[in-house]
């Protein structure tokens, strides 16, 4: 496992093996993953007589299905041995340092999107394209440690905000245009030092938020400044890491929580976002024949995606769950935080309030009930104060990471003294 660290993306040159690397090996399983599909739907179909068929289907033991299991198990046979060849080649040209993501702006929004659709096997299988979980600056730095951060932030100041992107995205969706971005203004007018966090959003979200938790005990400790205050920012997905991550700190006795003055979340979808409730519903219809079920290539999505049902936080919470499976929102309910003050920004397409489309399709991918925390059991909904919540109109889900009005209600939020 790498060593936790802080590190600056554009102090890295793109580093070509490992990204070949990393590819290749995501090849030779995505080719491993297609010849076991045909493996089952071919056994699936096999083993069943067709209607109206008066010939018995095949039970496996036959010479056509034993001829058949052994041609497949050969293919994976060769699939793997060319897998291992190719990772065991290139590692020779593999630099072992502990490099952060590919500095290159497409390279980067490339890699944080596969990780997001299968970032979870990218860690199990030691990818190098999967993305280890790191603090970065807008400055050009070097990997911050206790030993040198405080000449690597010279102007850091006691009063610091830390940006959590979402799924599939990365540390430079936060800016568009080279316009100024909201770490930009916040420093300038509230003298919030920004620190931006890039990980593997395909991990599940409570196994992020652990780390988080124990990531930012160790940044406040090592801060050159007495820390005054702690903001936390998270869009989308980034919203129910921070809430994680705030749960297991507290589980674990760490201090930052103390020190934490705001939260932010833009667009989460604290009680699951539609899309994957409805591909949850296809997977659960696919998985009712024995012909389609082998044809369910969404059951392959990430933990973190598949945790977006319900907007999942803890591990108890998809612990003993089965793809295909139907099962109900039995999530454990997370408080927030009593000593903190929490900020609400939702957006939808919708011309007005009384619009039946921004309703019906909220950001395009998070409604806004569920991004304000509304929920129609009680002991479920998040309690917020209705001054610190505002929805958006006529604006999409991406919007709300540059958009103008969010920064300024931001802003405004914030400007009381750190």
């Amino acid at each position: 496992m790498r060593p936790r660290h802080l590190v600056n993306q554009e102090n890295n040159m793109p580093d070509t093996i490992r990204n070949v690397r990393g590819a290749a090996l995501l090849t030779f399983d995505c080719l491993a993953g297609i010849t076991s599909t045909v493996r089952q739907m071919h056994g699936a179909i096999a083993s069943r007589a067709l209607p109206l068929s008066l010939s018995k289907p095949d039970s496996g033991e036959a010479a056509p299905g034993m001829i058949s299991k052994a041609v497949y198990a050969g293919i994976q046979s060769a699939i793997h041995g060319l897998r291992k060849s190719a990772d065991i080649s290139l590692d020779l040209f593999n630099d072992d340092s502990d490099t952060a993501l590919n500095a290159s702006g497409h390279g980067l929004a490339l890699r944080s999107i596969l990780n997001g659709i299968c970032g979870d096997h990218l860690e199990t299988t030691n990818n190098t394209l999967s993305a280890p979980m790191c603090f970065t600056t807008p400055e050009i730095i070097p990997r911050l440690s206790k030993a040198n951060l405080e000449t690597a932030i010279p102007d850091a100041s006691g009063n610091v905000a830390v940006y959590v992107h979402g799924l599939c995205l990365s540390t430079r969706s936060w800016v568009r245009d080279n316009r100024p971005s909201i770490g930009d203004k916040l420093k300038e007018s509230a003298n919030l030092t920004p620190l931006y966090l890039q990980y593997n959003t395909g991990r599940h979200i409570s196994t992020n938020g652990r780390e988080l938790a124990a990531q930012l005990n160790e940044l406040m400790q090592a801060w050159p400044e007495p820390i005054k205050s702690l903001s936390l920012i998270g869009h989308s997905m980034g919203g129910l890491v921070i809430r994680s991550a705030c749960w297991y700190a507290e589980q674990e006795g760490y201090a930052w929580p103390r020190q934490l003055k705001r939260v932010l979340f833009l667009g989460t979808p604290h009680h699951g976002a539609p899309l994957e409730k409805a591909g949850h519903l296809l997977s659960v219809a696919m998985h009712s024949s024995p012909y389609l079920a082998p044809l369910d290539l969404g059951k392959h999505r990430s933990a973190g995606i598949k945790d977006l049902r319900f907007g999942n936080l803890l591990d108890e919470d998809w612990h003993g769950q089965i793809c295909g499976q139907a099962t109900p929102d039995a999530r454990r309910p997370v408080p927030l935080l009593k000593s903190v003050d929490y900020y609400f920004i939702a957006a939808t397409i919708g011309q007005n309030q009384h619009d039946l489309t921004g309703h019906a399709f909220g950001d395009l991918l998070v409604r806004s009930g569920s991004a304000i925390g509304d929920h129609a059991e009680s002991h479920r909904a998040l309690d917020i104060n209705p001054a610190n919540c505002r929805i958006l109109h006529r604006r999409n889900h991406f919007d709300l990471l540059t958009d103008g009005i969010v920064q300024d209600q931001i802003i405004e939020w914030f400007s009381g003294e750190s």
